[in-house]
């Protein structure tokens, strides 16, 4: 059974009884009233992570060790492709659509209980990310008791709680959107307004003995990326002219030169080593600009954009995206991390980063890459089915499960992979944390959502 993309409202797709419905049947069965633009910005936004995770990822041996660098450290002429690359504010309008759906009036005036649109949320992100926390935990103390290098460990188990990181964001949207949408109807112009005011003044605690207060930018970043999905799912942003998004994208561009250029933000929106200011750890009012960017640039391609999803194939290949979107998410760095096992015990050349070479052989590690992933995902994958489909919890559980397993999330985000059962990994707030508890915490918060339940919670519009 393929289970439907669509929420409990409008644009749900019906539930397919085929094995392996063909493209055709899976357009005759979508809504007329569907976005499918939406959905291929979701699938489209998750496949660019992957493939420039997988382009950026650039090992090296220095004085006969490993150690893993960015591309971007070296072919620095690619860091302003960052703006149209980095895409995860894309990723975030297209959840703040979802929600905004989930939570509006139903056609009979009646609204979806919060409780079961949270206890949703959190099943569909937390079904996989379960299972992926499990494997790496027992995998890292077992590598850990067998002896495996500290060094490949902490590299490897690094880069796979990366991804930990915006599932922790997605969560907390998801917390804060029923608040936030009774501010947007209310107040339409309030967030898009007091938002960057706000990311920008928090910016200058970068740097500072109050650099922790910068971290509030991730709610305020990209917390305004969902206030422009509820703009989209009002259809605000559809009834503005060509000419107007023409001018956001021009002036999106004017703005960041002067902001890189001129002022002390470094041009890649990924992090690097070095940089005084850190465009996304935490996001800065640079991520706020590429957001226009990126949002003007698509409201251009839109009209081109939905003719193209009309057809059979295109379409099913978005919905085959998303129907496992989660797990290719969770698993692409791990699978990327063992394909670098697998190439490196084979002793494959390591090229000078960016060189030709480097170019030539980053082709064969993507297409590992890419191979171990799909296996994975075909092995684990199952875990989607389904999810999302449960019943609500009480109010206060709900809200209290989600807040927990967000805490939880970003403690492993934090700490990595490396020693289960010992703080290390990144320091958040002066403080560094023990992986297992974070995982505990997760646990837990999906526990309370799961307990107590009352009513039925369909399945979340994704």
């Amino acid at each position: 059974m393929i289970r439907p993309l669509g929420g409990p409202r409008r644009g749900r797709l019906d539930q397919v009884t085929t094995a392996r419905p063909s493209a055709t049947e899976l357009d005759a069965r979508t809504p007329a009233d569907r976005d499918r633009v939406i959905d291929a910005v979701r699938a489209a936004s998750i496949l660019v992570v992957v493939l420039g995770h997988w382009t950026m990822a650039a090992p090296e041996r220095v004085e006969g060790s490993l150690r893993l660098r960015n591309m971007l450290e070296v072919a620095t002429w690619a860091q302003p492709l960052t703006w149209l690359f980095q895409v995860m504010p894309l990723f975030f309008l297209a959840a703040g659509f979802a929600n905004h759906r989930s939570l509006a009036p139903r056609a009979d005036g009646t609204r979806r209980p919060v409780a079961a649109y949270l206890a949703g949320r959190v099943d569909r992100v937390l079904r996989p990310t379960l299972i992926f926390l499990a494997v790496w935990l027992v995998g890292a103390w077992v590598a850990v008791a067998l002896g495996a290098p500290e060094r490949a460990l902490d590299a490897a188990g690094t880069a796979a709680a990366m991804p930990l990181w915006f599932l922790a964001i997605y969560l907390l949207l998801a917390l804060l959107a029923p608040a936030q949408l009774a501010v947007h109807r209310r107040w339409p112009l309030l967030l898009p307004t007091v938002l960057p005011v706000g990311v920008l003044l928090l910016d200058q605690a970068q740097g500072t003995g109050w650099a922790a207060l910068a971290f509030l930018n991730y709610a305020l970043v990209f917390g305004l990326c969902q206030e422009l999905g509820f703009w989209y799912a009002d259809g605000r942003l559809q009834r503005l002219p060509r000419l107007a998004w023409v001018a956001g994208a021009a002036a999106a561009v004017a703005l960041l030169l002067v902001a890189t250029q001129l002022g002390d933000y470094p041009v890649s929106m990924i992090g690097l080593p070095g940089q005084k200011v850190s465009n996304m750890m935490p996001p800065s009012i640079c991520v706020v600009l590429v957001a226009l960017l990126q949002l003007s640039l698509l409201m251009l391609l839109r009209p081109a954009l939905a003719r193209w999803l009309q057809r059979p194939g295109p379409w099913a290949a978005t919905v085959g995206v998303n129907l496992r979107i989660m797990t290719v998410f969770l698993w692409h760095l791990s699978g990327f991390a063992a394909a670098a096992g697998i190439l490196l015990a084979l002793d494959a050349p390591l090229p000078a980063i960016a060189s030709g070479a480097w170019w030539a052989w980053k082709l064969v590690w993507i297409a590992l890459s890419a191979l171990v992933t799909v296996a994975l995902v075909l092995a684990l994958g199952r875990a989607e089915q389904g999810a999302g489909q449960v019943a609500a919890p009480p109010a206060p559980l709900a809200v209290l499960g989600t807040a927990v397993a967000f805490v939880g999330l970003v403690m492993v985000a934090c700490a990595g992979f490396v020693a289960p059962f010992e703080a290390g990994g990144i320091e958040l707030v002066g403080m560094r944390f023990v992986p297992a508890v974070g995982a505990a915490l997760v646990v837990v918060g999906y526990a309370l959502t799961r307990a107590g339940r009352t009513t039925a919670a369909p399945s979340p519009t994704r």
